[in-house]
């Protein structure tokens, strides 16, 4: 039987992709009752407050290297090159794009928003470098 395990640091990072759009949500509803903005605004995020666009800003960030990652991982599992090393570096990247989301939502300082940036990229570099190893042996 093939392990899952390769698949959990996936359904990790969906689940806190997912999360973000609840606080996005009250922030956008709250600057709608504080008057801060009309509804309007949202239909096209044109003149969003930085209150709501953090939120909107974070979860774009999970649509753009994460589907590298999502890509990589499937690839791992339906070839059967779901190493143990595989496993580690996604559980690094899930967890160093939650570390990021984190900062994004909250601090939003770039000095610690960046670095976090960049183990996740440098993990996804490397998880594809590893499956290509692989993948390379299978052949």
């Amino acid at each position: 039987m093939q392990s899952t395990l390769i698949l959990w640091p996936m359904v990790i990072l969906a689940l806190a992709t997912l999360y973000l759009y609840i606080p996005m949500s009250k922030a956008r509803v709250k600057s709608v009752k504080d008057g801060t903005v009309k509804a309007a605004v949202y239909k096209l995020n044109q003149g969003e407050p930085e209150e709501s666009l953090q939120f909107t800003r974070a979860i774009a960030n999970q649509y753009e290297t994460p589907t590298l990652f999502y890509a990589v991982c499937l690839a791992a599992y339906v070839s059967s090159n779901d190493s143990m090393v595989m496993i580690i570096l996604a559980w690094g990247f899930a967890l160093s794009k939650i570390a990021h989301s984190y900062v994004h939502i909250s601090t939003n300082n770039l000095r610690h928003r960046r670095p976090m940036f960049m183990v996740s990229f440098a993990t996804l570099i490397l998880l594809w470098l590893v499956f290509a190893v692989h993948l390379a042996e299978i052949l």
